[in-house]
């Protein structure tokens, strides 16, 4: 189900009302993706190219709410990381090459969904993850993003697609919002796998 911005959310234990009529999310965990209008989650190399000013704009706000910023060994070389607003996880079989550019940055060897529990342990509960669909569908089969960010800008002609239904389907809330020509997606409550 997706809803447009004004939507209130269910009061579960991820979601506490917060005086007002405001709700307040104990989110843990947040995956942000960017997407072009054709599920292109590349262009050249990185999302440089599928960027737009909005997107731009909403992920440095978001990013900076995090405890910890965890990404996968590929975007780390793909994109710029020098510089972050809090501690950055670079998770990857071989040391990142970029590791030296940010004094904030550690390097570790396990799968993605072991560094965001040991982030959660070592940096805070609030963990910011940013990465490609490998990185992302590594989390989500393990159950770990409470909230799931996507962005869809007007690029087309990219690379390493994804179905933007199969992302939202995982979620039972979905929030819809338009600002410019980037359309941006809120999706939480995960819907559990039977296992």
């Amino acid at each position: 189900m997706i809803m447009t911005s004004g939507y209130r959310p269910p009061l579960t234990k991820k979601w506490a009302r917060h005086g007002w009529g405001c709700y307040v999310c104990l989110v843990t965990t947040v995956a942000s993706i960017l997407l072009g209008a054709d599920g292109s989650t590349a262009k050249g190399g990185n999302s440089l190219s599928l960027r737009t000013r909005a997107d731009e704009s909403r992920f440095l706000s978001q990013r900076r709410s995090g405890d910890v910023i965890v990404i996968g060994g590929a975007t780390a070389r793909a994109e710029s990381y020098a510089r972050t607003p809090t501690a950055l996880v670079i998770v990857s079989h071989t040391e990142p090459e970029t590791l030296h550019l940010n004094p904030q940055s550690v390097w570790w060897e396990m799968s993605p969904g072991d560094a965001v529990r040991k982030a959660q342990r070592e940096y805070g509960e609030k963990v910011f993850t940013e990465g490609g669909i490998s990185f992302l569908r590594a989390l989500l089969e393990e159950e770990l993003v409470d909230e799931l960010r996507i962005s869809v800008s007007p690029a087309v002609n990219g690379t390493h697609k994804v179905s933007l239904q199969e992302l939202l389907a995982k979620y039972s809330d979905v929030v819809k919002d338009q600002v410019e020509e980037t359309t941006f997606y809120t999706c939480s409550q995960l819907i559990k796998q039977k296992k």
